[in-house]
């Protein structure tokens, strides 16, 4: 199979796995709100917030282990994958208790201590964070299989668990309604299904990975294991503080219903990062070959990347933008219509920009410039957290997004800083093609429209629908004719053709 081709698979089948699951969710949110109500359905979304930063609990060793296992294979010696397997199960093991250990200690803190909990609400919340303590080993357990399932390039069984995986995680909370609306039986729902998927995940490896061949793998190997982690294990713990520290704020200074409205269009519309993920996430191993071979091609490869990202995200943002009070109000009422249609306008706006700076993120790592992306990261953490905790108390949520949209806009000026100095200039040629200020300036235009359009005509919903498929088509047709440029049209005809009809 060659390179595009399987670059086409792997994205596909990313894509495949992070769409499936959105409709459940779109059904099943509004039915969690009504059943829980909005304070219990905040501290839900921190359950959520919780298990994805758990589920990272690992110091770089899963992505240390794809990497190691794709090398094995590489060089012929898939005999020694069994023992390299065994011996990261066994390190994440150990990280899965040290995790769960540290949760169930600062459970009964967070429940009474951190959180701006009404009363009633301290003891169910400290008993649904003690349910997610006991999840934190599955969790880490589940990230160091799914790193051999990837170094072995099955990304067709890692999506066929993840699929129902991320049903589960918004369906079974609403099955858990039927037996009572408590948040610990609700969270301990969560927490099955999250051994539940550890077991598949065991089942999916037992079955793939080659028998071993007797050698085994000596101490060097385990600290190789565990070393490459690196800058990776810095950047695994303060990105996920950063995503999640609003909520924490949120619930800390302002209230857990403010969560919830919070909470809600986050959930949906960071679901945008599925095309940074899907695409990236099977270009990081091509980006680190040209790194290694052909350094020259990098920035180019990095622009066609961008662009179509750009391409592929902007519309939906644009609409996103200026009809969000409408679908919030179509969706979930007038309630959260009014209390979250602020916050997704600017997280929309946001993701488009953390979209597009996912592509220096991944070149810059593809080079090994790892301490560099975290570096920024570390550097970002305490302002931003300073930040949201001075303007949440003040502007509430809205504030809060606010400044999340600006850190993303200083992390995009500082990626792209970084990557246009250390990525190696291409030739004249590509050099000719690179990304100018015109297409961003072009970009901000249309998103100011839409800004326009969704305080000009708040009520005249039908109006602003259709004036909103208008400025789409222009959009579409900029992209298509100006963005894209005549080898981007081909390629990008060339990579939605493998899309639709490769094979696992």
């Amino acid at each position: 199979m060659s390179r595009a081709a399987r670059v086409a698979r792997n994205t596909s089948w990313n894509l495949v796995g992070a769409l499936l699951p959105i409709p459940v969710a779109l059904v099943c949110i509004p039915l969690l709100v009504d059943g829980l109500g909005v304070e219990r359905f905040g501290v839900l979304g921190i359950a959520w917030m919780l298990l994805g930063y758990f589920g990272m609990f690992d110091f770089g060793l899963a992505q240390s282990t794809t990497k190691s296992v794709s090398a094995r294979v590489a060089a012929g010696a898939q005999g020694q994958v069994r023992a390299l397997a065994l011996a990261s199960t066994f390190l994440h093991a150990v990280l899965g208790a040290v995790g769960g250990v540290v949760l169930a200690l600062l459970a009964p803190w967070l429940a009474a201590g951190v959180f701006n909990l009404p009363p009633q609400l301290i003891g169910e919340t400290r008993t649904a964070l003690y349910w997610l303590a006991a999840s934190i080993p599955a969790i880490v357990l589940t990230a160091a299989m799914r790193g051999v399932l990837e170094g072995l390039q099955r990304f067709d069984l890692v999506n066929l668990i993840r699929i129902p995986a991320s049903i589960v995680n918004y369906a079974g909370p609403v099955i858990a309604l039927y037996f009572g609306s408590g948040l610990p039986l609700v969270v301990a729902v969560i927490v099955a299904a999250r051994f539940a998927v550890m077991a598949a995940y065991a089942l999916a490896c037992i079955a793939v990975v080659p028998g071993g061949d007797g050698t085994g793998i000596g101490r060097r190997d385990v600290i190789g294991l565990v070393s490459y982690g690196g800058w990776l294990t810095a950047t695994n713990l303060v990105n996920p503080l950063i995503i999640a520290a609003d909520r924490f704020v949120i619930a800390a200074s302002v209230s857990a219903a403010a969560v919830a409205f919070y909470v809600t269009p986050y959930e949906i519309i960071t679901k945008a990062w599925i095309l940074s993920a899907s695409l990236l996430g099977a270009l990081f191993p091509v980006f680190s070959g040209m790194a290694a071979t052909d350094p020259a091609s990098l920035r180019a490869a990095c622009r066609s990347a961008l662009v179509y990202l750009l391409a592929a995200a902007a519309p939906l943002i644009v609409v996103l933008v200026a009809a969000a009070d409408l679908l919030l109000g179509w969706w979930l009422g007038p309630e959260f219509r009014d209390g979250s249609a602020g916050v997704a306008r600017l997280l929309a706006v946001g993701i488009l920009i953390n979209i597009a700076a996912q592509v220096p993120l991944t070149a810059l790592n593809a080079m090994g410039r790892a301490d560099v992306t975290t570096a920024i990261a570390v550097l970002e953490l305490p302002i931003y957290v300073a930040a949201i905790w001075y303007v949440a108390a003040r502007y509430g949520i809205d504030g809060v997004a606010a400044v999340w949209t600006l850190r993303a806009a200083v992390d995009a000026f500082l990626l792209f800083g970084a990557a246009h100095v250390l990525v190696p200039a291409a030739g004249a040629a590509s050099s000719a093609r690179r990304f100018g200020l015109a297409p961003v300036a072009t970009l901000c235009t249309f998103l100011a429209a839409a800004w326009w359009l969704a305080h000009s005509m708040p009520a005249a919903a039908a109006a602003r629908l259709g004036v909103v498929a208008l400025l789409l088509a222009v959009l579409l047709a900029w992209e298509w004719r100006v963005l894209l440029g005549e080898s981007d049209r081909e390629n990008f005809k060339a990579l939605c053709n493998r899309l639709l009809t490769s094979r696992a």
